[in-house]
């Protein structure tokens, strides 16, 4: 039985409010927190509102940042998650420093770096039945129902041995490093964060039908094995709930 909790906001303003009043609860019981980013146009509304509201307000000290997945791509081009994040968020946070900061390298061969990234994780997280364990995970949510970097014709990666795999865009056929499925749901908070009408209809398959996707949206195998699932919609998202 998933542990399901469903906010739905206004605005996306409101939507980043209530993430950021949700991230500080989270701090008030760890010690550190350990969060997985999304790339992605919800993400960086938050970052926006974390840089413009949240300098003072959040202990960033004790906030260290990963990357749910990577576009193979350098950190100055415009695809990368990091490089988004940077211009959002860290450029304008100086309280963030580069300690806390573990990016995927999408400027290095792919293989090498899901295997150092795996590393990475298998060191600097808690690890639960030794597999590594975020805080938090913030997930996104594709117009096809992926998450992470596990898209529809790669679904069988979800189930990957490994923390880290390699994956492809079915379009562009650009590689990705991502977190596998076995990451995401064992981790603590894992966190949707959608907003958008293109995306009610994937809303409602999930939360309403999710046995019957299970097969066919990546998302739908979003399932905190000892963890808690979190939906953070703006009303258009939510509308066909």
């Amino acid at each position: 039985m998933i542990k399901e909790e469903i906010n739905v906001y206004d605005s996306t303003h409101e939507l980043s409010e209530g993430f950021t009043a949700f991230l500080k609860k989270v701090l008030d019981v760890y010690p550190q927190v350990n969060i997985s980013l999304s790339g992605g146009t919800t993400p960086k509304v938050v970052f926006d509102y974390w840089a413009e509201n949240c300098r003072e307000s959040i202990d960033w000290d004790r906030v260290f940042f990963f990357w749910g997945d990577e576009r193979c791509v350098p950190p100055e081009d415009e695809m990368s998650n990091f490089g988004m994040t940077k211009k959002h968020l860290f450029d304008k946070v100086p309280e963030i420093t580069k300690r806390n900061i573990y990016r995927i390298h999408g400027e290095n061969e792919s293989e090498e770096e899901a295997l150092w990234y795996s590393k990475v994780l298998s060191v600097k997280l808690m690890q639960r039945q030794e597999i590594p364990s975020f805080e938090i995970v913030m997930l996104g949510l594709g117009d096809d129902g992926h998450t992470v970097s596990v898209f529809p014709h790669q679904i069988e990666l979800w189930d990957s041995k490994e923390s880290c795999i390699v994956a492809e865009h079915p379009d562009s056929h650009m590689e990705r490093v991502s977190i596998s499925g076995r990451v995401v749901n064992n981790s603590q908070h894992v966190v949707f964060l959608v907003t958008g009408k293109g995306k009610a209809e994937k809303v409602r398959d999930i939360i309403k039908n999710r046995k019957e996707f299970l097969d066919k949206y990546p998302a739908a195998k979003v399932n905190p094995k000892k963890g808690y699932l979190y939906w953070f919609l703006d009303k258009e998202a939510a509308s066909m709930l």
